[in-house]
C-alpha cells in the first residue's frame, strides 16, 4: 500500500508549461478537424492554398494528434497524485472527496459537450472514480497496471481470436453533422448533448483510448511518487534515459503496423503515441531545467496551462462559434491551412485572455467554480485516514 513520503508538493511550473502546450496543441488540431465536422463526409468548394494542404494535414496529424490528450492525461494522473498526497499529510482521506469532484467534472463536461462533440472531459470523471482506490495500491502494482493497459488488452484479445470488434458510430454522426452543419446554435446544442458522447465514446472504443487514458493516468500518478518533474537528485540523468529510449521508440513504430482499423494497428499506434509523448515532455522538462532562455521562451504558454479547465471550455465555444453553422460556418469556406491559421488566431487569443485573468485572480474561473464546490462543507465527504 502506498503512503506519503511527507516531502513538499510545491507547484510545477514545468507542468503548467506541459499542461498550456497541450491545450493549445488541442485547439489546433480540432480547427485542422474544422471542430470534426471535416470528418462528416460534406463536401464544400472550400478556400485552398495549393500545394500546401496534403503536407500540412500529414504534418499536423504526425506532430498533434493523438498526443497533446496523453499529455493532457498523464498531467491528470499527476494532479491527482499531488492533490491526493497533500491530503494524505494533513491526515485526510481525499477519496471520497476526489469521487464528488469528478461528479462536478462530469457536469462541467456535459457542458463542455453541448458545445462541442468531442469531448474528453466526461471519460476523465468516469475514469478518474477508479484513482483513488488504485492510489493505494503500491508502486509495483501500479506499473503492472500501466504495462498491461499499454498492451491494450481489448485489442490483444481480438487479435488471439481473429477477429475484429468495432462500434457503428455513423449512425449517430448521420443524425448530428447535419445539424452542425446547418442548424442554429439551440439545434446544435440539442444534438451535440444527445449525440455527442454516443460518438465520441464509439470512437474510443474503436481506437484504444479508454485503456490508453487510464494507463496515463497511472503513468502520471507514477512519475508524481518518483518526483520526476521536480529538479532533484538524478532526475535529469532519468529524464535523459526516457528521451533517449521513447525516441527510439518513436522511430522504430513510425510506419504504420498493420490495416487501418485493424486491431494491430490500434495496439501500435497507441504505443506510437506513447513514445512521441515522453519525448515532447521528457524533451520540455530536460529544457527547462537546463537553459533559462528556454523558460523565458516558453514559460508564458504556462498562463494557458494554469486556466488549462476554462481554456479547454472556451476553445469548445470559439471554435464552434467559428467553424460551425450557428457562428461563422466556416467548414464550409476554409480548408486545413486557414483552419490551422484560425486556430492560431484561438490561441492567440485564449492566451491574452489567461495572462490578463491570471493577474487579477490565481484561478481560472472555471477551476475557481470547481474547486469551491469540490470543498463544501459536506460532512460525508470529511475523512480522516485510518491510522
Amino acid at each position: 500500500m502506498y503512503r506519503t513520503t511527507g516531502l513538499p508538493n510545491t507547484r510545477i511550473h514545468v507542468a503548467d508549461t506541459l499542461r498550456g502546450i497541450a491545450v493549445a496543441g488541442i485547439i489546433l488540431i480540432h480547427s485542422c478537424e474544422h471542430f470534426n465536422l471535416y470528418w462528416s463526409g460534406l463536401s464544400f468548394d472550400r478556400a485552398l492554398v495549393e500545394g500546401l494542404e496534403g503536407p500540412a494535414e500529414r504534418f499536423m496529424w504526425w506532430l498533434l494528434a493523438g498526443k497533446m490528450y496523453t499529455i493532457f492525461a498523464l498531467l491528470f494522473g499527476l494532479s491527482f497524485h499531488i492533490q491526493n498526497d497533500n491530503q494524505a499529510q494533513r491526515g485526510s482521506d481525499f477519496s471520497l472527496r476526489f469521487m464528488w469532484r469528478m461528479v462536478l467534472l462530469f457536469a462541467i463536461g456535459m457542458v463542455n459537450t453541448a458545445f462541442y462533440n468531442g469531448d474528453v472531459l466526461v471519460l476523465y470523471s468516469l475514469l478518474g472514480l477508479l484513482l483513488p482506490w488504485l492510489g493505494r495500491l503500491s508502486s509495483r502494482w501500479l506499473w503492472g497496471l500501466f504495462a498491461l493497459l499499454m498492451l491494450q488488452p481489448l485489442e490483444g484479445i481480438q487479435i488471439a481470436a481473429g477477429t475484429s470488434f468495432h462500434v457503428d458510430a455513423d449512425r449517430w454522426g448521420e443524425v448530428a453533422y447535419p445539424v452542425f452543419a446547418n442548424g442554429g446554435l439551440g439545434d446544435t446544442l440539442a444534438a451535440s448533448i444527445r449525440y455527442g458522447q454516443p460518438m465520441t465514446f464509439a470512437w474510443y472504443l474503436n481506437n484504444g483510448r479508454v485503456t490508453q487514458t487510464l494507463a496515463l493516468f497511472l503513468l502520471g500518478m507514477l512519475l508524481g511518487r518518483r518526483r520526476l518533474f521536480y529538479d532533484e537528485g538524478g532526475n535529469r540523468r532519468i529524464w535523459r534515459r526516457i528521451f533517449a529510449g521513447s525516441l527510439l521508440a518513436a522511430v522504430l513504430l513510425f510506419a504504420p503496423i498493420g490495416e487501418e482499423g485493424s486491431p494491430l494497428r490500434v495496439m501500435t499506434a497507441a504505443w506510437y503515441n506513447l513514445a512521441q509523448t515522453m519525448v515532447v515532455v521528457s524533451g520540455v522538462v530536460l529544457l527547462w531545467y537546463a537553459f533559462a532562455g528556454f523558460r523565458r521562451a516558453v514559460g508564458p504558454i504556462a498562463a494557458i496551462g494554469r486556466m488549462s479547465l476554462t481554456n479547454y471550455l472556451l476553445q469548445s465555444i470559439l471554435g464552434t462559434a467559428l467553424f460551425y453553422n450557428w457562428g461563422l460556418g466556416l467548414y464550409r469556406e476554409v480548408g486545413i491551412v486557414y483552419a490551422l491559421l484560425a486556430g492560431v488566431g484561438i490561441v492567440v487569443v485564449q492566451y491574452q485572455f489567461s495572462r490578463l485573468w491570471l493577474k487579477g485572480f490565481s484561478h481560472g474561473p472555471v477551476e475557481w467554480v470547481w474547486k469551491r464546490l469540490t470543498w463544501l462543507d459536506i460532512p460525508l465527504l470529511n475523512r480522516k485516514i485510518a491510522s
